[in-house]
């Protein structure tokens, strides 16, 4: 598992710290094995450099205990075992539970042809079938506890994705100053082409509240956000981490990844992206569409 601590001159000082009280562990051995005998001074070894090499104010560690690591940092230790993740067909990381849409990579899109399997939850709105209940349980709790909230977006197809492009386009065309293929390209290059929008895999879910509003201080969307791990959801596009979803926040737009993931990731303030980079690259995961 990989584990990334963001300041080389924290972890420089902690191994002369940890050098230092291992070479004096050492010398105190040593000595204590020669019975009280010394050494000539001219047959005295040296401390070796780490041992009594001083360090800088911001560099000094003082132990264990007061080791802090460095702001925005994720231990990412307690990542959860591949063989937890998905189920007795498909486990780990090519599990569907995990499929990756991101616009910033032109590798993470959905083809023309990827169509799974849908199921009505409420007013028309379709998810994809091995989540549906789940979704309709995280729907009920949030009403049993007093909120007004619905559905305002969760499939979108491969051809409603090319319809939105098209028309995005062909605005930002109709400006002047570019024709319509430095216009789909500029369309393109902020991630809204075709096939880079998640809800075609049918695991994306928009919420709103009776008044139609999405913003951080809803309250139906702050217990959305509290108590969606429960029911598998994450919130798919945090504040703050757009880095590395690539998209602006979006406190109504939450994601199925399953309860396993799900709790890590919302415990740990991390994205789907950031929780599936954690994982060992040479385990040798392959993302399967």
């Amino acid at each position: 598992m990989r584990i990334k601590p963001k300041n080389p001159k924290l972890i420089k000082a902690r191994r002369i710290a940890v050098g230092a009280v291992a070479a004096c562990a050492v010398l105190t051995v040593l000595l204590a094995n020669r019975g009280g005998d010394t050494l000539p001074d001219e047959d005295s070894a040296p401390l070796p450099e780490a041992a009594v090499a001083s360090l800088s104010p911001e560099d000094a560690i003082t132990g264990e205990i007061d080791w802090q690591y460095p702001e925005g940092w994720i231990d990412y230790s307690d990542l959860p075992p591949l063989e937890s993740l998905g189920d007795e067909s498909v486990q780990g990381l090519s599990n569907w539970r995990y499929l990756l849409v991101n616009g910033l990579d032109r590798s993470n899109y959905l083809r023309s042809n990827y169509y799974p399997e849908m199921t009505m939850v409420e007013n028309n709105y379709y998810f994809q079938t091995r989540a549906a209940e789940d979704l309709t349980a995280f729907l009920a709790a949030a009403r049993d506890a007093g909120y007004t909230v619905r559905i305002s977006r969760t499939y979108l197809s491969y051809a409603d994705q090319r319809t939105r492009f098209n028309g995005m386009a062909s605005t930002l065309y109709d400006q002047g100053g570019m024709t319509l293929a430095e216009a789909e390209e500029r369309i393109t290059a902020l991630g809204y082409f075709p096939g880079a929008d998640e809800h075609q895999t049918g695991l994306a879910v928009n919420f709103e509240d009776g008044n139609g509003e999405r913003k951080f201080s809803t309250p139906v969307l702050e217990w959305m956000t509290e108590h969606c791990a429960e029911y598998g959801f994450i919130l798919r596009f945090p504040e703050g981490r757009e880095a590395y979803t690539g998209h602006e926040a979006e406190p109504g737009h939450y994601r199925y990844v399953g309860q396993v993931a799900a709790e890590y990731i919302m415990r740990k303030g991390i994205t789907l992206e950031e929780f599936k980079d954690a994982y060992d690259e040479e385990a040798g995961t392959v993302i399967v569409w």
